[in-house]
């Protein structure tokens, strides 16, 4: 039987004035995405009528969020019980996603169901994510990936930045998905490879295994079978190349805060100074940013990188802050 819940009794339940009965009632309705829908819209219909109501609901929404998260990933064979343990399940469930939605009030649902990960200027972060696919997170990267494994696409993230994964291949062979800004999208089953998605470009370098692109070139669609050694990139402009690599580990060699170079320019390295430090990089000699060079060096922070860079190119630098000026 289809529970009575009216729009009444949902704004009742934003006001905290409902029963026991009538939150039972609520959870078996939340069950359904039609009704989660709804409840999304009655909730911002809520809000614009009672915009008096102020609330601190940050400690509440991660708390639920945590308890939320753990009921989620406990295995079934924990409980005694199968029957027990999927009714427990659904109704716990339900009962804890409307505590969180109740507690966000003014945080958007990506908050709820996805759960992002982030490094700052400088800093490289190793993830494992639930289903055992791991990855290496690049300076002033951004990771998101649904926190809930009950979800009907838990194998999916969107990635800013820089991350080298090692994708986890399940025996129900179900793929794992990558998307960027710039409409790239990449899906695999089990296999190792590096994603770079800025501005600038974004690139793909495939290590083992095999990963299917999909990408709009222009106007037009696109659809890409990369095999290892491959290198894919897409500029600005929408623009795709590809092309062999001989050795594709200088490509990730910043996870062990190492820098590659081959025939790297002045002007590219402004640009790794800017996206994995936040420096805002001058040049005083246009001609200076098309000189390159090449070999490999450790370099663990900002300063040390702008002493290699200064000591290969034989230029001073002066920094003040985050504004550097390279000079002969």
């Amino acid at each position: 039987m289809e529970p009575s819940v009216t729009k009444r009794m949902v704004f009742e339940h934003f006001a905290g004035r409902l029963s026991p009965l009538q939150r039972r009632l609520m959870e078996e309705w939340l069950e359904s995405p039609q009704h989660q829908e709804t409840y999304y819209a009655w909730l911002e219909e809520w809000e614009n009528q009672n915009l008096q109501y102020l609330a601190n609901t940050e400690e509440a929404l991660q708390k639920s969020l945590a308890q939320l998260g753990d009921l989620a990933d406990q295995k079934p064979e924990e409980v005694k019980s199968a029957g027990t343990w999927m009714s427990f399940r659904r109704l716990s469930v339900a009962a804890l996603l409307l505590l969180s939605l109740s507690a966000c009030f003014y945080a958007g649902s990506d908050r709820i169901f996805y759960k992002t990960f982030e490094t700052g200027y400088g800093q490289v972060k190793q993830i494992t994510l639930s289903d055992g696919t791991l990855v290496t997170l690049n300076a002033h990267s951004s990771l998101q990936v649904p926190r809930f494994t009950f979800l009907s696409d838990s194998r999916r993230a969107f990635l800013k930045g820089e991350a080298d994964f090692d994708v986890k291949h399940l025996p129900d062979h179900q793929p794992f998905r990558i998307s960027t800004e710039r409409d790239f999208q990449v899906t695999v089953l089990g296999t190792k490879f590096t994603v770079f998605a800025r501005s600038r470009k974004t690139q793909l370098v495939l290590k083992t295994g095999k990963v299917q692109i999909d990408y709009k070139e222009g106007n037009q669609a696109g659809q890409l079978l990369m095999k290892p050694g491959d290198l894919v990139s897409l500029d600005p402009q929408g623009h795709l190349q590809r092309k062999q690599v001989q050795n594709p580990k200088p490509y990730d060699a910043w996870k062990d805060h190492r820098y590659e170079f081959n025939h790297t320019s002045l002007e590219e390295m402004a640009y790794m100074l800017e996206e994995n430090y936040g420096l805002k990089v001058e040049i005083k000699n246009p001609h200076l940013g098309k000189e390159t060079t090449s070999g490999s060096y450790q370099a663990r922070n900002a300063d040390e990188l702008l002493q290699l860079i200064s000591q290969l190119f034989e230029l001073n630098y002066n920094r003040q802050n985050n504004h550097v000026i390279f000079s002969q």
